[in-house]
């Protein structure tokens, strides 16, 4: 057996554990990244989610970052009325933004991970597709009160237009975003009037958050 001798059949959750701990699932979703990278790479970033959990966000660092993004966005705007996810993925960070608005609206151009969101946070309402499809989504408001993009600036081609796009949509906007990634973003939020910005540490991960209001 792959993944050790001594799991049973019925051991579904130490074959899930084995799995994630392999080196092979590395290996593949390695694979799977190449050429996602500010690519609109939607065929991929679908193909990732043949895997459950494919980013580690069960990782405490992640959930770390989860809760501090929850802190900022209620310090700065309060209990909202409507958010809008940009790049929900499965919904582990949605089950956090969910907890600091009165309507969550989220967004994957993953329908796989779109369908697991659903499942994780039944009172979402969620809707497969880029920013284009916005709208899709179910008595979605003409504007919501805050969009967030976490993780996800560096997956489209055109982060100028989508950070346009996500100005016309809210009220407010946050997007957070990984170190290696630091100096090509903050050169494209240059033109943004920011109202804040903050960094996320936790270990050897470090995260930027910036948000700002467009009313």
């Amino acid at each position: 057996m792959l993944f050790g001798a001594k799991l049973t059949a019925g051991s579904a959750n130490e074959r899930r554990a084995s799995w994630w701990a392999h080196p092979l699932r590395k290996v593949w979703t390695r694979r799977v990244l190449q050429g996602v990278d500010y690519a609109d790479n939607h065929r991929r970033l679908n193909a990732l989610y043949y895997l459950r959990d494919p980013w580690g966000f069960t990782d405490p660092r992640e959930e770390m970052r989860f809760t501090e993004t929850n802190r900022i966005l209620f310090r700065e705007f309060g209990q909202v009325g409507t958010l809008l996810e940009v790049g929900c993925a499965e919904g582990h960070q949605t089950l956090h933004l969910s907890r600091i608005c009165c309507q969550l609206y989220g967004l994957d151009v993953s329908a796989r991970a779109v369908r697991r969101a659903k499942r994780r946070c039944s009172g979402g309402i969620f809707q497969a597709g880029d920013l284009t499809s916005i709208v899709r989504l179910a008595g979605a408001p003409q504007r919501f009160d805050v969009v967030v993009a976490c993780e996800v600036l560096y997956y489209v081609r055109d982060v100028t237009r989508t950070l346009h796009q996500m100005r016309e949509l809210g009220r407010a906007c946050l997007v957070t975003y990984y170190r290696p990634h630091r100096v090509r973003l903050d050169h494209e939020l240059a033109g943004i009037k920011i109202a804040g910005r903050q960094t996320i540490n936790c270990e050897d991960r470090s995260w930027s958050v910036v948000w700002w209001r467009n009313d």
